[in-house]
């Protein structure tokens, strides 16, 4: 429950991917974010997550919150539910790597992901005071969420291929 989450409302234009939306928050339930994607408005292609969201959740019966998501909650008088990709789990320079080779790719909405644009521009390494040198890894700080978010979409992205042309297979 503690969990922070951040969203990345991503539309695929021909070669592009429009990010047109972000939200993020801490503290909060799966029904929480789930009332949000409802109440963005958005028709949804696919929903995707990370690998943890199979893990289990104390004081849902043992349910993974995939699960809990699937069978859904009621939300202003209705039953919503959702069904999760679950992303690949890959190291976090593999996640950077996709996040460079997609990011030529994208357009941001500049108002609607703002904050979500910001902590990507200060995601950084980690400084080693006592070697003088930056770590190997990146810094574990505020902007750590937004950038793992947009991190599972590159990944959850990568190796997808869009044909431009069609094929004709000749079955016949």
């Amino acid at each position: 429950m503690g969990d922070s989450t951040a969203i990345w409302f991503v539309r695929e234009v021909g070669e592009e991917f429009h990010v047109i939306d972000h939200y993020s928050n801490s503290g909060e339930g799966l029904r929480h974010y789930m009332k949000v994607l409802k109440d963005r408005g958005y028709t949804y292609a696919s929903h995707n997550g990370p690998h943890d969201i199979d893990n289990r959740e104390f004081g849902s019966d043992a349910k993974s919150r995939r699960e809990l998501a699937r069978e859904g909650y009621m939300i202003d008088g209705e039953i919503y539910s959702m069904r999760f990709i679950v992303v690949p789990k890959l190291s976090i320079d593999e996640g950077i790597e996709a996040v460079r080779e997609i990011l030529p790719s994208c357009v941001f909405d500049e108002e609607k992901c703002s904050e979500g644009i910001s902590h990507l521009e200060s995601y950084r390494k980690e400084w080693d005071d006592k070697r003088g040198c930056w770590k190997d890894k990146p810094l574990h700080d505020y902007t750590s969420h937004d950038a793992d978010g947009f991190r599972y979409f590159a990944v959850s992205r990568r190796n997808i291929r869009r044909f431009t042309k069609k094929i004709n297979f000749n079955w016949n």
